[in-house]
């Protein structure tokens, strides 16, 4: 077989999987209750309710996604995203993100460079039955360097999941392969550039985040409720959490 019907044939499989795809748009929405919520290795907050949403259509996807803390001094979050995950395993998306507290007076609507709060994220990769590995880079909005230009910060992050007595678990790690980007929050006197969870505090490779997840369902008669437990570190900041959740899922 020459190499020009090896990638024709590759094509075909894959416009033939695309075409068992849903001939419909679905929606699905989820609500977690968390004892805390951990990003990356990192702790952004204590508890906190997390809705989400999601809308797909063979494949393409958007969708919303937010944290809102007990403690009102913490800050919110509102994710939007946009994708594409392939019948075969790839999925490709753009995520845009916003915190509270970052930017002047928590301006949403303001995307002007070395102002905004917004941080845009391209992420790609590849999963299966055997685990996920995903890459995520910031292209735009608040990550810098210390002379204004954009960091790119980057993460990778490797999942294996494996089911034991019951349970279905999944082995985590995720590095920082350089160095990260600062980010910039805003004062009513002036802005600060300083490292941020959100842009990992590294000053060049390290492993942020070693985790493994526990999840199994709990079954109340009339719903199947999942629950997690989750053990968190970061072996480049020498921390360590746990944390747990509730999902309540609507299809």
């Amino acid at each position: 077989m020459s190499k020009k019907q090896y990638l024709l044939g590759i094509i075909t499989l894959a416009f033939s999987q695309l075409a068992f795809a849903q001939d419909k748009p679905e929606a699905s929405l989820q609500v977690d209750l968390v004892s805390r919520y951990m990003w990356r290795g990192q702790q952004l907050s204590g508890a906190a309710l997390q809705p989400g949403a999601e809308l797909s259509w063979k494949g393409a996807y958007v969708g919303v996604w937010g944290s809102m803390p007990f403690d009102n001094s913490e800050s919110d979050e509102i994710d939007l995203s946009i994708g594409y995950r392939a019948p075969f395993g790839l999925n490709i998306g753009v995520t845009d993100y916003w915190n509270s507290g970052v930017a002047y007076k928590d301006i949403y609507m303001g995307y002007k460079k070395q102002q905004t709060a917004h941080q845009f994220e391209g992420n790609i990769g590849y999963t299966c039955k055997y685990g996920s590995l995903q890459a995520y880079t910031y292209f735009l909005g608040n990550d810098y360097k210390l002379d204004g230009k954009q960091a790119f910060s980057t993460y990778i992050e490797l999942g294996i999941p494996f089911s034991l007595g019951g349970v279905d678990f999944t082995a985590m790690a995720g590095v920082v392969p350089f160095k990260s980007g600062y980010s910039m929050r805003w004062s009513d006197e002036y802005a600060l550039y300083y490292y941020d969870a959100l842009n990992y505090d590294t000053e060049g490779f390290a492993c942020t985040m070693a985790a493994l997840r526990a999840e199994k369902e709990l079954s109340l008669g009339f719903a199947k409720l999942p629950i997690f437990v989750e053990v968190h570190t970061n072996p480049y900041l020498q921390t360590a959490n746990i944390m747990a959740g509730i999902s309540f899922k609507a299809f």
